[in-house]
């Protein structure tokens, strides 16, 4: 005796057997294209209001990795000196803290000092423009004109003024904040040093299939040797630009020295764009110290001409062909990792689009996008 329980169908419908029509199909397992053109680009928005929503904690995160790729062939280096990867991480650490710190307490008292003076600086700037000076005045005596009208005619309405923070106030809330999130993020390099190679052997190990190990692992393998590559060298070349942007500034006479070349050595990890934020301000600093014509024109040229040699030069001889990265593509990334994040979002560009394309050439549907990217990543 047969029971229908266990298979029910509606009353009157009889149960329908073989294949399911194409119009079910694209209903429920295959989709239809522009189905899925439609999930992909509610994917693709929903992946960047998180990135910018969760940016907080993304931050720390993505600096950590980024910092443990760079410190890694350190901690293998002292594994083969048989010294345990969470000492040779709590010493890594430390010295990065130390440094980090050292830093911070020499730099500080300038860097607050020019931060303070920010207001007056534009106000010198402009008393050296010479002849731009009267069209200033021009401007201003205007714009008093039209106050005073504006102020004869609400003389009767009392208004209030809602003063804002100051610009130190702002500073040092920021301060507070990034304090905070260096903490983060050396804890974080702390776990990634420590305990990497043991999460990732334990992801690979969670794998069924021997082909996606091995494939993975050479994916992980390749992308740790060429980042932390590319990292050494490009940290490397910008301290050298920061000592002799240093030395240049001390030897022409500059005040603070020590404080442009950290600038410039921090803001060359930006491609294109930092070199330029750079001259900028030391030709803001060098027009506000000297008054000689000459002198004030030194140290923008000097710069010009160290930043050319790093750039055309030494840059692409010691890099090579590691990382060959399309221009364009470096550039739009710098744009929408800034937009996203600001400035730390832009220093982390160029290496988030290298991890990103060493991704695209290790699976055949994205080579494409990775040639679209650059030249082939060596393996």
């Amino acid at each position: 005796m047969t029971s229908n329980i266990a298979a029910p169908h509606l009353e009157g419908h009889p149960r329908r057997t073989g294949p399911m029509p194409n119009h079910a199909q694209g209903l429920g397992g295959g989709r239809s294209k522009g189905e899925r053109v439609a999930l992909i680009g509610l994917f693709s928005l929903a992946v960047l209001y998180t990135l910018y929503l969760a940016r907080d904690l993304l931050l720390p995160i993505f600096l950590a990795l980024l910092l443990s790729l760079l410190l890694r062939p350190l901690v293998k280096g002292l594994r083969r000196l048989r010294v345990p990867e969470a000492v040779s991480a709590i010493l890594l650490v430390t010295l990065l803290f130390a440094g980090l710190a050292g830093a911070a307490f020499s730099l500080t008292d300038p860097a607050t000092h020019w931060i303070k003076r920010a207001p007056v600086v534009m106000h010198e700037m402009e008393l050296k423009l010479g002849d731009l000076r009267q069209s200033v005045e021009t401007a201003r005596s205007a714009s008093r004109q039209i106050e005073e009208m504006a102020a004869a005619a609400d003389q009767d309405i009392d208004t209030v003024v809602v003063r804002g923070p100051s610009l130190a106030e702002q500073v040092l809330t920021q301060s507070q904040v990034i304090l905070a999130q260096a903490f983060i993020v050396l804890v974080l390099l702390f776990f990634f040093l420590a305990g990497g190679r043991s999460m990732l052997e334990q992801v690979m190990g969670a794998m069924p299939n021997l082909e996606d190990r091995i494939h993975y692992a050479t994916i992980a393998g390749t992308v740790q040797k060429n980042i932390a590559g590319y990292l050494a060298t490009v940290t490397l070349i910008n301290t050298m630009l920061g000592l002799a942007t240093a030395g240049l500034m001390a030897v022409l006479g500059m005040p603070n020295p020590g404080l442009w070349g950290v600038m410039a050595a921090l803001l060359n990890f930006i491609p294109y764009l930092g070199s330029g934020v750079s001259l900028l301000v030391i030709t803001i600093v060098s027009g506000l110290t000297f008054d000689n014509t000459l002198a004030i024109a030194a140290p923008p040229l000097c710069f010009v001409v160290l930043t050319t040699i790093e750039g055309n030069f030494l840059t692409p001889v010691i890099v090579g062909r590691r990382l060959t990265l399309n221009p364009i593509a470096v550039f739009l990334t710098i744009l929408f990792w800034g937009w996203m994040w600001g400035i730390p979002g832009a220093l982390m560009a160029v290496p988030i689009l290298a991890v990103f394309k060493i991704l695209c050439d290790a699976h055949k549907p994205l080579h494409a996008l990775g040639a679209l990217l650059g030249g082939k990543t060596p393996a």
